[in-house]
């Protein structure tokens, strides 16, 4: 029973950290196909994401007034804290009731959805590289 147990909390940990791995890669995609440098600076107000500094590569973590992208969960006025216009929500409920935001990752159905606000990208100037033109609504 004791094997047991310990088996399926070495899988889990391992599936977790695939994971982490994933959620880190399709963030730093996000942000580098949004801001065009070789380090971006991003601020995370989610929860969900506290493990990314284990992956993160290409970026860096910052508060929000000095990051060039935020991604957040909460629309607790991020207009105002933060300098950028540059807000991706983490949560399809805030991007669905949140003009500003340019673009959402999210979780549903055990799978990763990126969408992205044609309105805002435009009115920011964005182009993105042909393989996010597919997440444009």
């Amino acid at each position: 029973m004791k094997l047991f147990l310990f088996s399926i909390l070495i899988i889990s940990s391992l599936l977790g950290s695939n994971v982490e791995k994933l959620e880190t890669q399709i963030l730093s995609s996000i942000a580098h196909s949004l801001v065009h440098k070789k380090s971006v600076n991003i601020c995370i107000k989610d929860k969900k994401f506290k493990n990314i500094k284990k992956y993160a590569q290409n970026i860096k973590l910052v508060s929000c007034a000095k990051a060039d992208i935020v991604f957040t969960s909460k629309d607790s006025d991020m207009k105002r804290k933060c300098k950028t216009s540059l807000i991706f929500s983490t949560s399809y409920y805030l991007y669905k009731h949140s003009p500003m935001m340019v673009g959402a990752f999210f979780w549903q159905k055990g799978r990763p959805n990126i969408i992205f606000r044609e309105k805002q990208l435009k009115h920011l100037n964005i182009k993105l590289p042909k393989n996010f033109e597919k997440y444009i609504e």
